[in-house]
C-alpha cells in the first residue's frame, strides 16, 4: 500500500508540484491544508458528512502536495516537517470535534479517539529521545492513513457513528501497542546497565575487602 502511495504522488502530485514550486511555498499550501480541515470540521458540525468527507480528501491531497513542493524547492528541513506533524494533528482533531458537535459520533467514541492521537504520538516522541533513536516505531501502513480513510468512508456513506468507533479502536491500538513495545525496550536496554552496575558494585566491595 505504501508503495501505491509513493507511485501515486509521482504520477499526479509531483507534476503538479513541479508547476506550482516557482509561484507557491510549502508553507502557503500547509495552511491551506489546515483550512480545508477547519471546512471539513464546519461540514460535520453542520450535519453535511459527505461534504466533510471531501474537504478531509482535500486536506489529505494538499498535505501530500506540499512535501512534494518542499523537495522540488529544495526547502525539505526539521521547520517544514515540525508544521507538517503539528497540522496533521490538528486537522484529524478537527475532524472528530467537528463529528461530535455535529452529533454525528458517539461521545465516548470521539474523546477516546481525539484524546488516543497526541497520546500515541507522544509515546513515540518519549520513547526515541529517551532512546536516542534506537527505538522506532515503523508500522508497515500509516495510521494516520487508515484513520483518513475510515473518516471518508464514514462520511461518503453516511456511517460516520461507525468510523469514529472504528477509528477508536486502532487509537488504542496504537497506543497499547506503543506503551507495550516501548516497556519491553526499554527494560531489555536497561539489563546491561544493571548488570555492568551490579559488576563495579561487587568489584568496589571486593577492593575494599
Amino acid at each position: 500500500m505504501a508503495e501505491r502511495l509513493r507511485a501515486f504522488e509521482h504520477r499526479l502530485v509531483h507534476p503538479m508540484a513541479v508547476v506550482l514550486a516557482p509561484y507557491v511555498s510549502a508553507n502557503v499550501i500547509s495552511v491551506l491544508s489546515l483550512l480545508a480541515a477547519a471546512g471539513a470540521g464546519v461540514a460535520f458540525w453542520r450535519g453535511m458528512p459527505v461534504a466533510g468527507a471531501v474537504l478531509i480528501l482535500a486536506n489529505g491531497f494538499l498535505d501530500m502536495l506540499d512535501g512534494c513542493v518542499a523537495r522540488v524547492r529544495g526547502t525539505v528541513g526539521p521547520f517544514g516537517s515540525f508544521v507538517d506533524k503539528i497540522i496533521d494533528k490538528y486537522s484529524d482533531l478537527i475532524f472528530l470535534l467537528g463529528m461530535l458537535l455535529g452529533g454525528l459520533a458517539h461521545p465516548a467514541a470521539a474523546i477516546v479517539a481525539m484524546v488516543g492521537i497526541p497520546l500515541a504520538t507522544y509515546i513515540s516522541a518519549t520513547v526515541e529521545s529517551l532512546t536516542l533513536g534506537a527505538a522506532k516505531f515503523q508500522e508497515k501502513l500509516s495510521l494516520r492513513f487508515l484513520r483518513i480513510i475510515l473518516l471518508v468512508a464514514g462520511g461518503l456513506l453516511r456511517q460516520t457513528r461507525i468510523a469514529v468507533w472504528l477509528v477508536a479502536a486502532l487509537v488504542v491500538y496504537a497506543v497499547v501497542s506503543r506503551m507495550v513495545f516501548s516497556l519491553v525496550f526499554l527494560r531489555r536496554r536497561m539489563k546491561p546497565a544493571t548488570g555492568s552496575a551490579a559488576s563495579v558494585l561487587e568489584n568496589d566491595r571486593r577492593l575494599s575487602a
